[in-house]
């Protein structure tokens, strides 16, 4: 089997944007930056809105945190696969994919055939997944993201999907006969591939 391999040079740059939750202590929210800024007329508007909306008997929404949600750190084990495929046979090619560990998203793999789902594979954050597959033409789509909930609507009636920080990537059509292909995920110097912005639309 021949080898081809593809080293990823800005994946992460659109696959795993915004999914760092560390927590800076510099970071400055609404609250902290209004209250260390505003001034006193601003100031007083605002309790008079707030008093106002109390004398009228409304509630000041209050938007709940991301992190609040219950499948925030839930996540499927690698190789699940969330979405159907089409039942295809052969194993004279492989597709791996290997993801960072510097960042806590995880990242559904989507092989397509002629616009179909021929495989797909959840990968853990800093983990790896090869798929075996026939001989033939296929198109890679990256959904990134973190917090899976198993229960959320999807394009195209499909069941499944992040609750935070989701991205929808691409790599071109590939052609393999007998060949191994590898994506890494993981930024590097002298990396030969870039991703293509893509949309839910398109990949289920």
């Amino acid at each position: 089997m021949k080898k081809r391999i593809i080293y990823v040079l800005c994946l992460l740059a659109s696959i795993f944007a915004g999914c760092d939750f560390q927590k800076n202590p510099n970071q400055r929210t609404y609250e902290s930056s209004y209250n260390s800024s505003s001034t006193a007329t601003s100031s007083s508007e605002e309790r008079a809105y707030l008093d106002n909306s109390l004398r009228t008997g409304e509630e000041v929404y209050e938007q709940p945190s991301i992190e609040d949600d219950p499948y925030y750190d839930n996540s499927l084990r690698t190789g699940a696969s969330p979405y159907s495929s089409a039942n295809t046979t052969g194993d004279e090619s492989e597709i791996s994919v290997t993801t960072s560990s510097y960042s806590n998203c995880d990242v559904v793999v989507i092989v397509k055939r002629g616009g179909t789902i021929a495989r797909n594979a959840y990968i853990q954050a800093g983990d790896s997944y090869t798929f075996n597959l026939p001989n033939g033409t296929y198109q890679v789509f990256f959904y990134g993201g973190k917090g899976w909930n198993p229960g959320k609507a999807m394009y195209g009636g499909k069941r499944g999907g992040f609750v935070a920080n989701e991205s929808y990537s691409k790599d071109s059509p590939v052609s393999l006969e007998n060949e191994r292909l590898e994506y890494e995920l993981i930024p590097q110097q002298n990396g030969n591939f870039n991703t293509k912005q893509s949309s839910a639309s398109e990949m289920f």
